[in-house]
């Protein structure tokens, strides 16, 4: 009978305490952060996926809005050189996203014009500007660009030369790069478009490329599943930023898994613009201020 009283009691002390039984610290699940992981953050992947870092100097990653993230990236190379990157992180699978064109004064018509200038004199229906980078290389005097321009599904420049490339988008809003050997076919597909110059991923495989310059950088890619990266290196300073090669460029591409690549207008075109809450250049033009240049890319967020 007694130990009918003990098993009684043991199992009332057991009920009494089942709401208030604590996990050891050890063992609880660590807190889920939907956005960035301190494993897939940009300063993690480039230090442990490229040969470019020595040690980091600057990080700051904000989302500017859902599925776009601003990055700056500041660090000491291997030779003990000073860099500063910045990026665009862009999730077209957001459908609230999208990238346009930017051109001078919102026009068809070829002249140039500063990116920020670009950001407020062209409107988007329905759209707001988040952010900003500049695109083709261009005829200084003119303002003509170096490759082809599609606006809206016009096509407004169709001269493609065979060293030139572009970037661009289907009305359904996938990213595509391409250049002269695919244009044929993919002509048809093309809604909005800008241009570029050299290929730097193919197929996910890094072009071989046999100009070692280093300059200021502008370029563009995107990975399988549709996420956008654009990235400006600032150049020709020092003592804060020395600039890329076209190799490090694509090296910085394979680390971000981008399937497609090419090198925009850089020196003193490149420009990286955040439009949120106001206009600001967020990078050094190696000018000393943003250029006049033909044509940009705009980020915009669905109003």
């Amino acid at each position: 009978m007694k130990k009918c009283h003990w098993l009684f009691a043991i199992l009332f002390v057991l009920i009494a305490c089942k709401g208030e039984v604590t996990v050891p610290q050890s063992e609880q699940k660590p807190a889920v952060n939907p956005v960035v992981t301190e494993e897939n953050n940009l300063q993690t992947v480039l230090t442990k996926k490229t040969t470019l870092i020595g040690r980091v100097v600057l990080f700051q990653e904000n989302e500017l809005v859902k599925g776009v993230t601003a990055v700056k990236l500041a660090y000491v190379d291997k030779n003990d050189l000073p860099m500063a990157l910045f990026f665009f992180k862009v999730d077209l699978n957001q459908k609230q996203l999208v990238l346009k064109p930017l051109t001078p004064n919102g026009s068809e018509k070829y002249d140039m014009q500063r990116i920020p200038d670009m950001i407020n004199t062209s409107a988007f229906a329905g759209l707001k500007v988040v952010g900003a980078v500049n695109s083709d290389f261009f005829n200084t005097s003119t303002g003509e660009p170096r490759s082809i321009v599609y606006l809206n599904g016009k096509p407004v420049r169709t001269i493609l030369p065979e060293i030139r490339s572009y970037f661009g988008l289907t009305q359904g809003g996938k990213p595509l790069i391409g250049d002269h050997s695919v244009f044929t076919q993919q002509r048809s597909t093309i809604y909005d478009a800008l241009g570029g110059y050299h290929r730097l991923i193919k197929q996910s495989l890094p072009i071989k490329q046999t100009d070692v310059s280093v300059h200021p950088r502008t370029a563009v890619g995107f990975t399988a599943n549709h996420i956008v990266y654009f990235v400006v290196a600032d150049g020709r300073n020092s003592s804060y930023s020395n600039g890329l090669t076209l190799t490090q460029l694509a090296e910085i591409m394979v680390a971000l898994e981008v399937k497609e690549a090419i090198n925009l207008d850089g020196g003193g075109s490149s420009t990286f613009v955040v439009n949120l809450p106001k206009t600001e250049v967020q990078n050094k033009p190696a000018d000393g201020s943003p250029r006049k240049v033909a044509n940009g890319w705009a980020i915009c967020v669905k109003d």
